[in-house]
């Protein structure tokens, strides 16, 4: 069974072997160093975002619904007095 989606290594491989010659011709060493980091920072982002690796579910639009969280909060506390002693 192979997947879907090809994995960030194989995309900086295939990469490679298109605009670099690899594996014939190799780019400086420090330009590479840097393309790796950059591949294992991918592969650690895909793993994050995978349902059933992430311990928290991935939702992009977290930072809107706390503004909202927030802002619903603010509003309620504008209207209740807790200052009435019972």
């Amino acid at each position: 069974m192979t997947d879907s989606a090809p994995t960030p290594l194989l995309l900086t491989i295939r990469w490679l072997a298109a605009h670099a010659g690899f594996p014939a011709t190799r780019l400086p060493e420090k330009a590479e160093l840097l393309l790796l980091i950059a591949t294992a920072a991918a592969n650690e982002d895909l793993a994050v975002k995978n349902p059933q690796n992430a311990r928290i579910p991935f939702n992009s639009n977290y930072s809107a619904q706390i503004r909202n969280y927030t802002a619903q909060r603010r509003r309620t506390h504008i209207k209740c007095d807790n200052s009435a002693k019972t």
